[in-house]
């Protein structure tokens, strides 16, 4: 379907409150090689948010989409509630859109800049899952972009290095870190990226981290669905002299190798 002829109802809970989930993912060589581990979590979500999601549709229709397109692609799959006030409760609704759609990928950056932004993250419901009232993240971004940035670097509650706007983040300072998942999105590419630091033997400690030991790290790197493993050249303005540190690398490449490995063993079995 066009975008023009693409219709929701102005009563939509996903429209009026954030009511619904979405995820977005890349192809690898054409192939939604993350698809299951983005269900995986979409339908985790659903089960506590009480949203009715048709798990085998959607993938149906991500293989059928993507067989009509050419090249790489960045897919989002959206799922709402459906219509209703603001007094319904979650288990009354009736079902809400499914909408899938697909856009060529654009060149994925190795490197980005990243500042601290003075808006830190809340303890607040919904926390920890992908929700479409994502403005908190978009404000967070804003900032970012004001202060010359790319991504945004969030605090948590208690003040130390929670997650980027928009992905996870990672610092090298002899062992690799990266901050607890307590409120945090547990990213499908972090996930990929600890079982790749397993793979190399490197070892990986998830604790809390403060912000003297970020901007004093050897390494700063972030991760996310569509861009990947991405260095962070670039601190609050500052040019890191590291530039993509070895280890960063390293990582980068071992990734892109299980992705590609990922998706040539799809197109052998067809799975």
């Amino acid at each position: 379907m066009a975008d023009a002829d693409a219709t929701i109802s102005v009563l939509d809970r996903g429209f009026l409150y954030g009511d619904g989930l979405f995820e977005v993912l890349r192809t690898w060589r054409g192939i939604a090689v993350d698809l299951e581990a983005h269900l995986d979590r979409l339908c985790a979500s659903a089960v506590v948010l009480e949203l009715a999601i048709d798990r085998a549709a959607i993938a149906q229709t991500v293989h059928a989409l993507l067989s009509q397109t050419t090249g790489d692609q960045r897919l989002r799959i959206v799922v709402t509630r459906g219509q209703g006030g603001p007094a319904m409760r979650f288990a009354a609704g009736t079902g809400g859109h499914t909408i899938i759609y697909a856009e060529p990928l654009l060149a994925t950056p190795r490197e980005a800049s990243a500042a601290f932004v003075d808006y830190p993250l809340a303890r607040r419901a919904g926390q920890g899952h992908k929700t479409l009232a994502y403005l908190d993240h978009l404000i967070a971004k804003e900032l970012a972009a004001a202060a010359g940035a790319d991504e945004a670097i969030r605090l948590g509650p208690d003040g130390d290095v929670a997650e980027g706007a928009t992905s996870n983040l990672f610092i090298v300072n002899g062992d690799l870190f990266t901050p607890p998942l307590a409120g945090v999105l547990p990213g499908v590419t972090r996930g990929h990226v600890l079982a790749c630091c397993e793979q190399l033997g490197l070892v990986v400690k998830e604790q809390r981290l403060t912000l003297d030991e970020f901007r004093g790290a050897t390494e700063i790197f972030a991760t996310s669905a569509v861009r990947g493993v991405v260095a962070i050249t670039r601190l609050d303005g500052v040019v890191r002299s590291t530039g993509i540190g070895p280890v960063t690398q390293k990582l980068a490449e071992a990734y892109a190798e299980r992705m590609t490995r990922a998706s040539m063993a799809w197109s052998r079995d067809g799975s």
